[in-house]
């Protein structure tokens, strides 16, 4: 393994993620990995990396980092204004990177969380069979915690030459508009029935806001109170990924990455697995609304979006 970067200035939170630690949520241990997934993958589609290959997620906004080592790399997801020795850099491609060049970010334009893959991808001690980060245990990923000024990432060998990777681009058919306000398609349930209809129907129709008080765990959301039928309480059950829980007080949460395994709280709805890499670009104060689809049009849509991804690159 070589050294891929060093880190010269830390961020607000910057973590080594893959695509999450499976097989261990009956003992309590969440999945993590990449809040944006799709966005991993086709940083890592550009990179000749497996899709679960780690990179690192940026949070609204970047380090600096020294390239160690001649390198490719790509910037996909949320556009915190890339810089490469204080150059522009473009999205959504592969890179050339000179050793001793500095990976940089301006202000966040749209979007929350930028990822950043290399060829080879980083590497990092895996625990329990992956090497995303769970900042909550801590567990995993650099020392179980976000990225600091000092710290210095390693990378794996490349599958093909450099030289093989350059010009390759996502075509503009597989990304998506970050249009405002921004809508997440959800089936309902698995405890809709816990709710009256005029709860349904606020919850369907009204819109939220995403609170201050929200982090890669879930959401907190601002908005109507989404009030449960009386005594609607549960034993704790599993939480799907993109659940939306209404504790007592009315208050939904979207649970994320780093959610929790069970809960008792019962769940209004599931934002559906091809809309989850929008939920992941959004920040406190980002409005929201929910629209109802059929589960088989659920599995339509992440049809096409593995479609979409099978099919993502010009070259």
């Amino acid at each position: 393994m070589k050294l891929a970067f060093k880190v010269l200035k830390s961020s607000l939170l910057t973590s080594v993620q893959d695509l999450g630690r499976f097989g261990y949520q009956q003992f309590g241990v969440p999945v993590s990995g990449a809040m944006d997934s799709f966005a991993l993958r086709l940083g890592n589609l550009l990179v000749e990396n497996p899709p679960d290959a780690a990179g690192l997620e940026i949070t609204l906004a970047g380090p600096d980092l020294l390239v160690c080592t001649d390198l490719v790399l790509a910037f996909t997801g949320g556009d915190l204004q890339p810089q490469i020795d204080g150059e522009p850099a473009p999205l959504w491609q592969s890179l050339r990177v000179s050793v001793n060049s500095v990976v940089s970010f301006g202000h966040r334009v749209r979007g929350a969380r930028a990822y950043l893959t290399v060829a080879g991808g980083l590497r990092v001690p895996p625990v329990l069979g992956s090497m995303s980060t769970d900042l909550r245990t801590p567990l995993g990923g650099y020392e179980g915690r976000p990225l600091r000024k000092g710290d210095a990432l390693e990378m794996g060998s490349p599958a093909v030459a450099l030289s093989e990777l350059l010009g390759r681009k996502v075509r503009v058919e597989a990304l998506w508009e970050y249009a405002r306000p921004h809508e997440l398609r959800v089936v309902l349930g698995p405890q809709d029935d816990c709710f009256p209809p005029e709860s349904l129907q606020k919850f369907l129709t009204e819109s939220f806001t995403i609170a201050p008080q929200s982090n890669r765990q879930g959401y907190r959301l601002e908005g109507p109170e989404i009030l449960s039928h009386p005594g609607a309480e549960l034993i704790s059950d599993a939480i799907p990924l993109g659940a939306v829980q209404v504790p007592s007080g009315g208050k939904p949460i979207l649970l994320l990455a780093d959610r929790q395994s069970v809960g008792g709280y019962p769940k209004i709805a599931v934002v559906i697995s091809s809309d989850l890499h929008k939920a992941a670009q959004l920040a406190t104060g980002d409005e929201i609304r929910f629209l109802p689809v059929s589960l088989e049009e659920a599995h339509r849509l992440l049809r096409q979006q593995e479609e979409t991804l099978a099919h993502a690159l010009t070259s």
